[in-house]
């Protein structure tokens, strides 16, 4: 699901969809475009590696793709705190939450690379 929606909302970004207004004036346009740059790329990687039929690429795909889904939230979560705004409570929670469960999906997928790689040198 945040593949779909990091693939969809980084690539309204980068076409011209405005951000909300509150969140344009609070971050420069680097963190912006950073953070939509991320969205899009791990999305799309993300997604992409789902249709491989090659288990060992498809998992490392996986993996560059929660690098990005690790990271865009974790820059967006943490800009939001430092902008010490008090009603931004609950979207940096959510934020630093789904980068939470990103970095433990990557966990888990590097695990899985790790099982893939022993099984085809134990066939070797």
């Amino acid at each position: 699901m945040f593949l779909v929606l990091s693939a969809g909302g980084g690539a309204a970004f980068v076409a011209g969809a405005k951000p909300p207004t509150t969140v344009e004036q609070l971050f420069p346009p680097w963190l912006l475009w950073t953070w939509y740059l991320l969205l899009l790329g791990s999305g799309a990687i993300g997604l992409i590696s789902i249709a491989l039929p090659n288990t060992y690429r498809a998992l490392v795909l996986e993996l560059a793709a929660m690098h990005g889904q690790t990271a865009a939230p974790l820059l967006y979560g943490l800009a939001l705190l430092s902008s010490q705004v008090p009603a931004a409570g609950f979207a940096v929670a959510f934020f630093l939450g789904w980068s939470v469960a990103s970095g433990w999906r990557g966990w888990q997928v590097w695990l899985g690379i790790r099982a893939v790689r022993q099984a085809a040198e134990s066939e070797a």
